[in-house]
């Protein structure tokens, strides 16, 4: 008389035996890659510009400030875009400013947009290095 076991290893053939050394490797090689991965992605994303919105003003429905500070090397140039949006989020006025070196690494700024409709809000789209 046969055994489960058996039945099963005849039918589906012989299960191999768990090696628990190749595992262990195995599962080290799969924790370092994606620590090596974890790496790579925060390095790719490092930028040393920040832009912080402080404020808008809806001046007509013709023109909108930005007031934003932004942080950058003293000595870098800086390309940063500016958003006005109307109420369902559309874009209404677009415009691109070069901020270039200052003596100290965060400054307040100022920027007019124009507008070709009423805007509820204005932003910093973006800020990068030139």
């Amino acid at each position: 008389m046969t055994t489960n076991e058996e039945l099963l290893a005849e039918r589906y053939g012989a299960k191999k035996p768990n090696n628990p050394i190749r595992n262990r490797v195995l599962s080290i090689l799969g924790v370092a890659g994606l620590v090596a991965m974890a790496g790579y992605f925060a390095l790719a994303n490092y930028s040393p510009v920040t832009s912080t919105d402080v404020g808008f003003r809806v001046l007509s429905d013709w023109r909108t400030e930005v007031d934003f500070e932004l942080s950058k090397p003293a000595e870098a140039v800086v390309v940063c875009s500016f958003e006005a949006l109307d109420n369902s989020f559309g874009v209404v006025g677009w415009a691109e400013y070069e901020f270039g070196p200052s003596e100290t690494t965060t400054n307040r700024y100022t920027i007019n947009l124009n507008t070709y409709s009423m805007a509820v809000t204005g932003l910093v789209d973006e800020c990068r290095l030139r």
